[in-house]
């Protein structure tokens, strides 16, 4: 399954005025150096041709074509400045819908009737030093954190990769049939690195945090939604004016992840580009507990807590 987008030029009653044939017959007609030629070629009469480019001709306001009549070849037709101006208009900005229909179609359909899902990185790499232990397999709730960062994530749009080094966490992905990969260092950006190596190309990649344990699968689902809209731009979930975790980044950006150094991640992008920051999509979240993550075991009391009430 792929996308097929045509585009057409309208005029104000909602009539099409420009397209495909009209394109295909001007192009013709530069070629054959004749109007006659160029609808024999096209297999159409000429009475038919004639109207094709009178009609677009008075909609546009402008003359397409330019007559020559007798001399030694009995008349030809060239395309005026004005038609030639028409047709690379036209060419570039049908090409551009053309990009844009793949990308918005390569997110919309993730994961549907065999098109390829968004890449999911969920960064489980951290050392958990504030907490004291390897704070993902904690529990909250009767269910472990890493558990509950899947439970959120596994959905149909999303091939899910779980970077991490430790045995424990690998052993609850295999349990779970998740991938799980090692990052080749302790820092954030190898385990960017190691997230996108594992997932290859993608329309998009969605970066998640293990230690968060209250994301709700209809966050993601809503992130995912504002992503297809937007493809070309990156979405990001939020409370309010908190800004927090998941980010989707759209693949024109997987160079830039893949190169980041140091103990950063793609927060790190927007960071430096504020206009980049200015144009990422805020996805409400269904509330700000959604936001918390755990980094010390006060936390992880706290939220427990607050879920009790």
């Amino acid at each position: 399954m792929k996308p097929r987008s045509v585009s057409y030029l309208l005029d104000e009653e909602g009539a099409r005025i420009f397209g495909p044939g009209p394109l295909e017959l001007l192009r013709c007609v530069e070629q054959t150096g004749s109007l006659s030629s160029a609808a024999r070629e096209m297999g159409m009469s000429y009475t038919k041709a004639m109207r094709i480019v009178h009609a677009a001709e008075k909609a546009l306001g402008v003359s397409l074509t330019e007559r020559a009549i007798g001399g030694e070849g009995g008349g030809s037709s060239h395309l005026t400045d004005a038609g030639k101006a028409i047709i690379h208009s036209y060419e570039l900005w049908s090409a551009g819908v053309s990009v844009a229909s793949d990308r918005a179609f390569a997110a919309s359909f993730a994961g549907c009737a065999g098109a390829s899902r968004l890449g999911c990185v969920l960064m489980a790499a951290g050392r958990a030093e504030r907490f004291g232990r390897q704070k993902l397999v904690e529990e909250l709730d009767g269910r472990l954190l890493v558990s509950r960062a899947l439970d959120a994530l596994l959905v149909d749009r999303l091939d899910v990769v779980v970077v991490s080094p430790w045995e424990t966490v690998a052993r609850i992905c295999a349990a779970r049939g998740v991938r799980c990969v090692e990052p080749a260092g302790p820092l954030h950006s190898d385990t960017v690195r190691a997230g996108l190596d594992a997932l290859g190309e993608r329309a998009g990649y969605l970066f998640a945090v293990g230690d968060q344990p209250l994301l709700s699968r209809r966050s993601v689902e809503a992130l995912l939604d504002a992503f297809a809209k937007r493809p070309e731009v990156p979405a990001r979930l939020c409370f309010g004016e908190r800004v927090g975790n998941p980010v989707i980044f759209p693949a024109w950006m997987a160079p830039s992840l893949h190169s980041l150094e140091g103990d950063v991640g793609g927060g790190e992008l927007l960071r430096r580009n504020p206009d980049l920051a200015a144009q990422t999509q805020l996805v409400q979240a269904t509330s700000e507990a959604e936001l918390e993550d755990v980094d010390t075991v006060s936390d992880l009391e706290r939220i427990e807590s607050n879920l009790g009430r």
